[in-house]
């Protein structure tokens, strides 16, 4: 019978590990809830995250702009648009109707201004996903907990007011220090230079920090 018990508590403890949570760390930013064209929202403490949903792009109209945390819009990065996820966080994306996949770091919020989306990819991402042509599109969002938790150490430890001292995104710091590798395509930083004369863009909403 003790036996019995032990195997019993052991199964329920492995049940449970089953759902553990990556809780967010290092610079997580943006978690209180926020209000943003009539809705509350409610960010996630976790990374754990995979959902079936629409995407849309946003891309030069957007250009040089801050985004909703402050950072400024690199329409040509690998980055996306989130309601909820926590900032930064790291996700595979796939373009349900290829098959292709890439991975982003959501790093702004958003989409607020089109129904039923989940996800607003910069023009750079969803070129790579080949759904820059047909808006929106159907994926599939897969967060990368670790890398995620590592990448928010990462700006924790290295980044000034979460802004690297050589000027790279945070995509970029993530396929470089984290990753160890390079995306599909670079991002073309020319719309950088001029960063004392920028607004916010106007799809998104200012959130608390």
């Amino acid at each position: 019978m003790r036996y019995l018990g032990l195997v019993m508590v052991t199964s329920a403890m492995l049940l449970c590990g089953c759902g553990t949570k990556t809780y967010t760390g290092g610079t997580n930013i943006s978690s209180r809830p926020y209000y943003c064209r009539g809705s509350w929202y409610y960010p996630q403490e976790y990374y754990e995250y995979d959902e079936v949903g629409l995407a849309s792009w946003y891309g030069k109209e957007c250009a040089g702009k801050q985004k909703a945390t402050g950072l400024i819009f690199d329409p040509n990065d690998f980055s996306a648009a989130h309601r909820t996820l926590p900032i930064p966080t790291v996700i595979r994306v796939t373009n349900l109707r290829n098959g292709r996949s890439i991975i982003v770091v959501v790093d702004d919020r958003g989409p607020y201004t089109y129904a039923g989306r989940i996800l607003d990819l910069s023009y750079g991402a969803a070129k790579a996903l080949d759904l820059h042509r047909y808006k929106p599109s159907k994926v599939r969002i897969q967060s990368l907990p670790e890398d995620s938790l590592r990448l928010s150490n990462y700006i924790r430890n290295h980044c000034i007011k979460r802004r690297d001292p050589y000027g790279r995104s945070w995509s970029e710091l993530y396929y470089q220090e984290i990753r160890k590798s390079k995306p599909r395509q670079l991002s073309n930083r020319n719309i950088l230079q001029n960063r004392s004369k920028v607004t916010a863009c106007k799809h998104q909403c200012r959130i608390p920090l």
